[in-house]
């Protein structure tokens, strides 16, 4: 699979064909990130982490030289790119780890691991992200423009692809991953206790739902858990 624009939309296509019920969700979802890797030259491996009840990343699924030991070490240790990536909501990469400032804990156990470029990005939903497409490389090379905007392209087949296979066969989930899916639905009936406990319009109890995360540096979805397991009044 090549790297040019007209090769990706080719991949993505033929990907977003893959049937997770007629095959396998986990098979599935092997697939993609097997062409992540290959797409965005992923030497040191591609892993998908999706949000669990305990408000933390966790692997769902990895290819292709996979690093688990990193990512769990990024949610023990509170910092890493695949943390920032979630919290913020954005892409966050690095193209030599050695010459990095940031993630003075995570750093030196990647470079042991001999993991020396990153790149992280969210996998959202509509009122956040779920989770994070992690690509690791083995050599210092930066991150091409269009390495980010096919890992971009990856995440959203994958977050396409986790609901249709919720849509059609919920009940033979994982609870891991239907805590993942149903994201938005808990946001959505935490908004709803906010706008009638502070009589707020839709966009406004969202927004207070943000930035009580932001405040507490946890998941938009922890908040909102939090909120609907108090007893109402």
């Amino acid at each position: 699979m090549g790297s040019d624009p007209e090769e990706l939309a080719a991949t993505l296509r033929e990907l977003a064909r893959l049937d997770p019920v007629e095959l396998g969700l986990q098979a599935v979802l092997e697939r993609i990130l097997q062409a992540a890797a290959t797409g965005c030259g992923s030497t040191g491996g591609v892993g998908l982490l999706l949000l669990g009840s305990d408000a933390k990343l966790r692997y769902a699924v990895a290819a292709g030289g996979p690093r688990r030991l990193l990512a769990g070490t990024q949610v023990r240790l509170a910092e890493g790119p695949s943390v920032d990536a979630f919290l913020q909501a954005a892409p966050v990469s690095t193209s030599d780890l050695a010459a990095e400032p940031r993630w003075p804990d995570f750093r030196p156990l990647a470079l042991a691991a001999g993991i020396r470029a990153w790149l992280s990005v969210p996998v959202h939903q509509r009122h956040g992200p779920i989770g994070a497409l992690d690509f690791a490389r083995t050599d210092p090379r930066p991150w091409r423009p269009h390495d980010l905007a096919a890992a971009d392209a990856y995440a959203q087949l994958l977050m396409t692809t986790l609901r249709l296979a919720t849509a059609r066969q919920q009940d033979r989930l994982s609870p891991a991953l239907r805590f993942a899916v149903q994201h938005d639905t808990r946001i959505e009936q935490a908004r709803g206790v906010i706008m009638q406990r502070e009589r707020l319009d839709q966009a406004a109890a969202v927004e207070l739902l943000r930035l009580q995360a932001q405040i507490e540096g946890q998941p938009i979805r922890a908040v909102a858990e939090r909120l609907l397991a108090r007893p109402r009044p």
